[in-house]
């Protein structure tokens, strides 16, 4: 075979440049990784989110809002140890770099009786997703608790967390990387 460019043979038992059953495994698995960062990709809207579950004679409401993190506002850090990123000295979660947004506040409602959720238990929940499709409610087997399972992200900073907000006001979480 001759290179009709520069006139020299080409050897044709050096692979092709393309080879298109590579290629398409390539491209199936390139498509495959974006579909999942818009599966775990933060919501870019900011402000407050509300989400109701019934049963029986019981109710509850929570209000979850969000807002744009201010890294001037901040301590930014990297733990070398855990490789977990720092805001303020926590680990935060959600964040694979600087937050984007942060979860503000959460507001409770147990039968219609407000009841204070402390800041430490969403303050370093960061890159929430609140569409409904990422925020599942539900109420616990005695009715005295309320699951709220929410997932936020940044990248491989994609994380489930699962707040136990309990009608007496010992609330709980638990953390999952995604990951």
């Amino acid at each position: 075979m001759l290179d009709t460019l520069n006139a020299r043979p080409v050897n044709s038992s050096v692979m092709p440049l393309l080879d298109w059953g590579r290629m398409r495994i390539v491209i199936a698995i390139a498509m495959l990784f974006c579909g999942l960062t818009n599966t775990f990709a933060q919501s870019a809207r900011i402000g407050a989110y509300q989400f109701q579950k019934s049963k029986g004679k019981h109710a509850a409401s929570i209000i979850i809002r969000n807002a744009p993190f201010d890294s001037s506002k901040h301590k930014i850090g990297y733990d070398e140890r855990t490789g977990k990123n720092l805001v303020d000295g926590r680990a935060a979660y959600g964040a694979e770099a600087v937050p984007r947004t942060q979860t503000k506040s959460i507001e409770f409602y147990f039968d219609r009786r407000r009841i204070k959720v402390p800041r430490w238990l969403y303050a370093d929940c960061y890159n929430p997703n609140l569409e409904g499709e990422y925020v599942n409610v539900r109420f616990s087997r005695d009715l005295q608790s309320v699951l709220v399972t929410m997932w936020g992200a940044d990248g491989a900073g994609a994380y489930g967390v699962v707040w136990v907000l309990r009608k007496n006001g010992k609330h709980t979480r638990y953390f999952k990387d995604a990951f």
